[in-house]
């Protein structure tokens, strides 16, 4: 039953936004996995080729992280999944987040919510783990075991740089771009 959920999921964001898992593997293939050692998130769609996922104060940016110059604390990231949770560790010297630093959403039924990693400021309704993938695309699997990709970037005002949200289905999204978040370039 999930498999074939993810798999119209993923035959619906690839019919809008022509993206195949691969030129050489159909997408009907695509199959639940782990990602294995560190690996990064990225973009696909916003620009002509893929953008990377950073770190700024908290919260998740697609760019690149040395344009991004209003924040205090910014870096380039590896992340890393585990137990379906996905923890960050900064590459960046000199910046050092605490180990424990993971990717959050807030699964909100009514509200565009900024998605960003847990610290000293993680909003009280932030969800951790559920985090899964099928094939490169990361999706979130609620507790019903329905899988979701609503991931959207918004242009911040910075021309090279987006900030990530999470788009509750069925909720306005004017002013947002649907985003392809994958762990591949």
């Amino acid at each position: 039953m999930r498999t074939s959920l993810a798999i119209s999921a993923l035959s619906a964001l690839a019919a809008v936004t022509g993206v195949t898992a691969s030129p050489l593997r159909p997408l009907q293939d695509v199959v639940k996995r782990s990602p294995d050692g560190n690996f990064t998130l990225y973009d696909y769609g916003v620009t002509s080729s893929p953008i990377k996922l950073f770190y700024a104060d908290g919260l998740a940016y697609f760019g690149t992280a040395s344009d991004w110059t209003s924040g205090s604390i910014v870096t380039d990231i590896t992340l890393t999944f585990s137990d379906s949770q996905i923890s960050t560790e900064a590459l960046t010297e000199g910046v050092t987040l605490p180990d424990d630093t993971l990717l959050y959403i807030r699964p909100n039924d009514d509200a565009i919510t900024e998605v960003g990693f847990t610290g000293a400021d993680t909003p009280s309704d932030a969800v951790t783990d559920r985090w899964i993938w099928y094939g490169a695309w990361l999706m979130y699997e609620d507790d019903s075991g329905e899988l979701f990709d609503t991931f959207y970037v918004k242009e911040t005002n910075v021309s090279s740089v987006w900030q990530l949200y999470w788009v509750p289905v069925g909720v306005a999204s004017t002013g947002y771009t649907s985003a392809n978040v994958r762990d591949v370039a």
